[in-house]
């Protein structure tokens, strides 16, 4: 017997909604490597986390799909009008995990943007200690002899002199 659209909808969500809590997880991992410094476990869970998000996208791309073939527009306005157009009973639950799927998103959401503040710093960092070794530092400076900042800074690269 085939899904009615109902159905298809609620697994989609719930396949949505278990795949964001999976990805959150990554998410927090991931943190925890970056600010810990370790590669192998970054490189994990990058391996993880793309498989997950084409996931999602799939989803996403057959929840449009099942509220087109409804007679429902995609989106934010079709997916809603979807659910008010079922019984109270269908649309609560359907409300329900909607509802547990932004809470998540907006977590994955959050985790992420984190996550790539870290990148972004560590990235920084490392570019400018490649600046210092190559003897290019574009905005020089340190203490002189006598412990004042000065930006008087001699500039032959490290690299190379050892």
């Amino acid at each position: 017997m085939a899904m009615t659209p109902l159905q298809q909808l609620h697994s989609i969500l719930k396949a949505e909604h278990d795949t964001a809590s999976q990805l959150l997880a990554i998410l927090k991992g991931e943190r925890d490597s970056l600010t810990g410094s370790d590669s192998e476990v970054m490189n994990d869970m990058a391996a993880k986390k793309q498989p997950l998000v084409v996931n999602l996208e799939q989803l996403g791309r057959q929840r449009e799909a099942v509220l087109q073939a409804a007679g429902f527009s995609s989106g934010k306005d079709g997916l809603e009008a979807f659910i008010e157009n079922q019984s109270e009973r269908d649309s609560q639950g359907l409300y329900k995990l909607l509802n547990a799927l932004k809470v998540v998103a907006k977590a994955c959401r959050e985790n992420n943007q984190i996550n790539g503040g870290i990148v972004n710093v560590n990235r920084q960092y490392l570019q400018k200690a490649m600046s210092i070794l190559r003897g290019r530092d574009v905005n020089p400076s340190s203490y002189g002899p006598s412990g004042e900042y000065s930006s008087q800074v001699v500039r032959q690269p490290l690299l190379g002199r050892v």
